[in-house]
């Protein structure tokens, strides 16, 4: 008889492994990318059957079941899904050659070869995207993805199997050939349409036929159209009649309207003469994606203006100007029906390599255990008292001017940090780790996280920090341990409080100097020791017991006021009105698959009921938010330009 678990839906047998293996197994549960491929081998080899065993039948294709899409799916805005989601197993090109496809009991459908999708439709694709086929371990998505999600990810996986150039070619033989009868659009209106003709932008209709059925439909009405064509123009033209329900990758999901934002580009320094052509640059995001960028000059008084703007609440905007290599931008900007137009500032500032009124406006700084190791993680926001952006100073060690400067204790492993890699952004010459990006004018206005491990033998530890710049305000928090003593000096303890189920001891300081920590650690738990604060099951290994240290998103509350604190970069820099100097390529695109990676992690703590859905929906929207910006840098060359003269 079949196991029990093999019954179970494979979102809930997930759910049940990780309750049975750890916390630690939810990750390779995860459909992501290199550091999760293991994911759907570990699962496998949970859920396939022994001898004698079944794998339980996939549900029924059931049209019903399928919802026609609101709006045009457009597959730009399902790319991330999909690589998040889908590549996997099915690859990043549809070629079902993903890191997990070779321990699937079937390969998975190729989206990128016509032959296997010519006989499926977009609601059969829908349909086992959203409840799965866990006879082939294909998970389903109904928990994760809306309805919504789920159309934008099947219009980009259908997308993969075609091209520009071919969709092109078959809008030329359409024209010729076609819309005679079925109109410019595909919805029967031609000037020689007789009754009964299908609307082929119709949601409801074109979602359920393949585009095998279409040719012989169109074979059967008439097979005259088209009779000299080859294969491959029909398949052409096939191929652009499916554009009228569907947008493919290439087309920008982006529509105007009739928004507008207008402002003014004023210097933050009395010496500065701007630049009398200065350009100005307004990119579009919709749903998180880059979907369309502007470009003006100001007139002779640095105003600009951008008008058919796409209106509503799922756009939003941002105009950025450079000076000196410099970006700097606006706050994020909204239009809606109600309030259609928006008056911003952007404020440029010429520069300086003298560090002079560099400080550090917040510092948080956390700790938590596991045996034999600290883990450490810090938030620090810098700002400038000065009326220039700091361009930086040289140093011993780094051949590039630096900027802001942290401290990591001698023995400090795995360092990392957010937005930049050590060797790249960021140097380290001893215990010290410098930053190459600008300081702009204001407060908070460059914002670096870091972490760090720290082994430690016995049961003591004194973990030194320094801080080489004036701190505004420090909030110190440490995890409890039972047997754990911390002395603090210069600090005020000011309680303990609870965060996702641990309890971490609070300090604060205001105004302190330049100054150098010591924190006294006793009653820690030395190496192979079991931690008492894993669930029962648990073997307490790796840094999954202390998830709160390493997590972006871990919440934080000090003085009483509850807020995130690893705010996402882009937020931050929005609100202080500056984009900054971008990072290099390679150093977004692994900012980019983190972000990624700790949306996944999220998810699945979420899925495992780890966290209620109010703070699930904060954190991912504070990384969704950072990965927009992420995805500024990387593509703001590659988006199609509107120029405004």
């Amino acid at each position: 008889m079949p196991s029990p678990l093999l019954h179970i839906r494979l979102d809930s047998i997930c759910r049940h492994i990780c309750r049975r293996v750890g916390l630690r197994h939810v990750r390779l549960l995860r459909i992501h990318l290199l550091p999760l491929i293991i994911a759907i081998a570990a699962m496998v080899s949970l859920i396939r059957p022994t001898a004698g065993q079944e794998l339980p039948p996939s549900p029924q294709f059931d049209l019903a079941q399928v919802p026609p899409p609101v709006d045009r799916p457009m597959a730009r805005l399902g790319q991330t899904l999909y690589l998040e989601s889908c590549a996997p197993c099915h690859g990043e090109q549809g070629n079902g050659d993903g890191p997990t496809a070779a321990d699937l009991p079937t390969p998975p459908t190729r989206f990128a070869d016509p032959q296997a999708i010519w006989s499926l439709s977009p609601a059969e694709l829908f349909f086992t995207t959203k409840f799965g086929r866990i006879d082939k371990l294909m998970p389903p998505w109904e928990n994760r993805l809306t309805d919504e999600q789920i159309w934008q990810v099947v219009a980009y996986a259908w997308s993969l199997h075609t091209s520009q150039a071919e969709v092109a070619a078959g809008a030329e033989l359409y024209a010729q050939s076609c819309a005679q009868c079925h109109g410019e659009q595909g919805r029967g209106d031609g000037p020689q349409a007789s009754v009964d003709l299908p609307d082929f932008a119709d949601p409801a209709y074109a979602m359920a036929r393949s585009q095998a059925e279409w040719l012989a439909g169109w074979q059967s009405a008439h097979p005259e159209v088209g009779a000299g064509w080859s294969q491959a123009q029909q398949q052409q033209v096939l191929e652009y009649i499916r554009t009228f329900s569907y947008g493919p990758a290439w087309e920008s999901p982006y529509r105007p309207g009739p928004g507008v934002i207008q402002g003014q580009v004023v210097a933050g320094t009395p010496d500065l003469t701007l630049s009398p052509n200065l350009t100005v640059t307004l990119r579009a995001f919709l749903g998180f994606e880059p979907v369309a960028t502007f470009t003006t000059t100001v007139d002779d008084q640095g105003r600009f203006a951008f008008s058919d703007l796409a209106v509503g609440p799922e756009v939003v905007y941002l105009a950025s100007a450079s000076t000196a290599g410099i970006t700097y931008s606006s706050p994020v900007l909204a239009l809606t029906e109600e309030q259609p137009a928006q008056e911003t500032t952007i404020t440029l500032y010429a520069t300086t390599d003298d560090p002079t009124g560099v400080r550090i406006d917040r510092a948080h700084w956390i700790i938590d255990f596991q045996p034999g190791a600290l883990l450490v993680g810090q938030l620090i926001t810098f700002g400038s008292e000065n009326n220039r952006t700091f361009l930086g100073r040289r140093v011993d060690g780094v051949d590039v001017p630096v900027t802001a400067s942290l401290f990591v204790p001698p023995g400090a492993e795995e360092i990392s940090l957010e937005n930049g890699v050590l060797g790249g952004r960021f140097r380290q010459v001893g215990n010290q780790i410098y930053d190459t990006v600008p300081i702009v004018p204001g407060t908070g206005t460059r914002q670096l996280v870091l972490r760090y491990r720290l082994p430690y033998q016995g049961t003591s530890l004194t973990l030194p920090q320094e801080f080489a710049y004036p701190v505004t305000a420090l909030n110190l928090l440490v995890a409890d341990l039972p047997q754990l003593e911390v002395q603090v000096e210069g600090l005020t303890g000011v309680g303990s409080q609870e965060f996702q189920g641990r309890t971490y001891r609070m300090w604060q300081a205001d105004n302190l100097p330049a100054t150098r920590l010591e924190l006294d650690f006793q009653g820690l738990l030395p190496p192979g020791a079991v931690d008492p604060r894993q669930p029962q099951g648990n073997t307490g290994m790796g840094p999954v017991g202390t998830v709160p240290v390493l997590a972006p998103w871990m919440p934080w509350a000090t003085g009483g006021l509850v807020g995130i604190l690893l705010a996402g970069v882009l937020l931050w820099s929005w609100r202080r009105g500056r984009l900054g100097a971008p990072p290099q390529p390679d150093e977004l695109r692994q900012r980019q698959m983190a972000l990624l990676q700790h949306i996944a992690r999220l998810d699945d703590r979420y899925a495992l009921g780890e966290l209620d859905q109010q703070t699930w929906q904060q954190q991912r929207a504070r990384l969704k938010a950072e990965l927009l910006a992420v995805a500024t840098a990387l593509e703001q060359n590659s988006l199609p330009d509107h120029s405004t003269p």
